[in-house]
């Protein structure tokens, strides 16, 4: 009696767990700095253009981590509407033509060696002659010397091997646009299904854990296994710990108020608690935060900390006059 196949969950081939750490990194450092940002909008995604457009907001996107690696499916500018089972065909033609190029370029080098090797003996011996050729004899010999060296044969195989690598080439650019379009589709739509689940907090955290795992990876495999895997306790970078701050004080505050927010982070800055990086890095930006406060008036509450950190992001990034920079020294938080 045959045992069963046991089915696995996600596509483990396709990417090794050695790998995980470094993109999980990655992808968190990205996530934490611009949550303020893009964390209400890839919440609120529900196509996978949403999501594209959600991280294009980030200046330059394209250049920073991840996105210059596994990640660049999520910002490439063509996708192809695809099935899973329709991604996996194509990984596996893919993974095909690389093996058969393989065999393609060697036979390619073997056959122009021994072209090369004997059209050169063939040279030689017209070199060694040539003064002599005009008489029949030797010409003839010359003639029956290239047949025995195969060389009409063998210059033959070296333009065949040619156009074989030629064909392979434009097979594998063929194959390889259409993946990675595919894996663009694939990849932002796992974001997508992944904010609409019920089940699993939508916190930077589990965006980071899926972004790993993509775009070899499901959202559920990618979320599961990071989870099970890294334990990545250093602290969060510096804006995001604002984030959570403006976060914490705002649910806290009733009624909400801007004004009084301002004073709760200022004072929690300020306490001898507070992590001297985080406070540190608030007292250099405090101008650029301060201004952004009063940008979250209006707001839901739950919104207010995407508002108020999306628009300091946006202050830090800007280009500033000599007299901002010299208002902002002096504005610092004390």
């Amino acid at each position: 009696m045959k045992t069963p196949k046991t089915e696995k969950l996600g596509r483990h081939e396709e990417l090794e767990l050695d790998d995980l750490p470094d993109r999980f990194r990655k992808a968190r450092r990205f996530l934490e700095h611009n949550w303020g940002r893009i964390g209400l909008g890839l919440q609120r995604a529900r196509t996978h253009d949403d999501v594209r457009g959600t991280l294009l907001t980030v200046p330059h996107v394209e250049q920073l981590e991840p996105f210059c690696g596994h990640a660049r499916c999520l910002v490439a500018n063509e996708a192809v509407e695809v099935s899973d089972k329709e991604l996996r065909a194509t990984r596996r033609s893919f993974k095909e033509c690389e093996r058969r190029g393989d065999q393609t370029w060697s036979e390619h080098h073997e056959a122009n060696k021994n072209a090369r090797e004997v059209t050169e003996a063939l040279r030689a011996a017209i070199s060694q002659f040539e003064h002599a050729l005009r008489y029949f004899d030797f010409y003839a010999v010359i003639f029956l010397l290239a047949q025995e060296l195969h060389v009409r044969d063998l210059t033959e195989k070296a333009i065949a091997s040619q156009n074989a690598v030629r064909d392979f080439q434009a097979e594998k650019t063929s194959l390889e646009k259409l993946l990675r379009a595919q894996e663009a589709f694939f990849s932002r739509q796992q974001m997508v299904e992944f904010a609409k689940n019920r089940r699993h907090r939508k916190t930077a955290l589990n965006f980071t854990r899926v972004m790993a795992g993509l775009p070899e990876w499901g959202w559920f495999h990618a979320r599961r296994t990071c989870e099970a895997t890294i334990k990545d306790d250093s602290p969060s970078v510096s804006p995001y710990q604002i984030f959570e701050l403006v976060r914490e004080l705002s649910r806290k505050m009733k009624p909400l108020s801007m004004q009084k927010l301002e004073n709760k982070l200022r004072e929690r800055l300020l306490d001898p608690n507070t992590d001297p990086v985080l406070r540190g890095y608030a007292s250099f930006n405090w101008n650029d935060l301060q201004e952004a406060i009063p940008h979250g008036v209006g707001f839901k509450r739950s919104e207010v900390p995407y508002k108020i950190v999306g628009r300091f992001l946006d202050n830090l990034e800007r280009p500033k006059s000599i007299t901002e920079v010299e208002l902002a020294r002096r504005n610092q938080l004390r």
